[in-house]
């Protein structure tokens, strides 16, 4: 009887598009694109100090982040493995890259179920790794541009309904915890409009967890991010946070080691 009626709890909770964390999402293979690649640009919201970002589904749980300045001389790359039953990062490398192939890895980034806490370590900081409590699940990195919550929205349960997720990020300070979790963000579905050259579904975002509120813009067919403005940076070397969709293509794990190689 107690089963039956948290069953119809949640359908209820569907009904009204207000299921929270995990719950609002059901994880589907087929709509994990992998070998897709989805160049983006960061800049501030007035469209200054731009950085490419291209995010690359490697496999169906494993994705990668490449940031860059055309022919410049260092670059980052983000990998991150996802857990589809919690859709979070449950781990991430961190690297300095300098060329095709030659990477220093910066920091790593760990979930430990049992402790509900992530094990941080940057020995260029610190000679131990540090532990930060997760107080929600999903929970995201601002400071990786949500890429994980992008790989997450094409497995909605309810498309236009609202969910909260909760955000963790680096704290960039020399003193104290080098990592700390942010508190909440809440995203509420608003409608349906035309957005970077595609329909898309408009969500509002706000909470603790970025400190500040944003909007952002999903693909409706496809599910990924196709716009994202926040009216608080995601790292110290911006005022605001921007990230728009420039295009997508079909790479090779070949052929993304060669994209990244080029550009330098």
């Amino acid at each position: 009887m107690r089963s039956r009626i948290s069953t119809l709890l949640f359908l209820c909770l569907l009904m009204t598009g207000i299921v929270e964390g995990q719950s609002a999402f059901k994880f589907n293979a087929k709509r994990v694109s992998v070998g897709t690649v989805y160049h983006y640009v960061k800049t501030n919201v007035d469209g200054t100090k731009p950085e490419n970002i291209s995010l690359y589904v490697a496999t169906v749980d494993r994705i990668e982040s490449f940031k860059f300045h055309e022919k410049g001389s260092r670059a980052g790359l983000v990998i991150a493995d996802m857990d589809w039953t919690i859709f979070s990062a449950k781990k991430l490398e961190s690297w300095q890259v300098s060329s095709g192939d030659e990477r220093k890895l910066f920091a790593t980034l760990t979930y430990r179920a049992a402790e509900k806490a992530v094990e941080v370590s940057i020995p260029q900081m610190r000679p131990t790794s540090e532990f930060a409590k997760i107080e929600q699940l999903p929970f995201h990195l601002y400071n990786f541009d949500l890429a994980s919550l992008n790989l997450s929205f094409p497995h909605l349960a309810v498309p236009r309904g609202n969910f909260t997720v909760g955000i963790a990020d680096p704290t960039f300070n020399a003193d104290g915890p080098m990592f700390a979790y942010r508190g909440e963000l809440a995203v509420r579905y608003e409608k349906t409009e035309i957005r970077n050259g595609g329909k898309c579904r408009r969500y509002a975002a706000s909470g603790t967890g970025i400190g500040g509120k944003g909007t952002i813009w999903v693909d409706k067919k496809k599910g990924y991010i196709r716009d994202m403005e926040f009216d608080v940076a995601n790292n110290p070397d911006w005022s605001t946070f921007k990230l728009r969709l420039i295009r997508t293509e079909k790479m090779s794990e070949r052929e993304w080691k060669r994209f990244i190689a080029a550009q330098f």
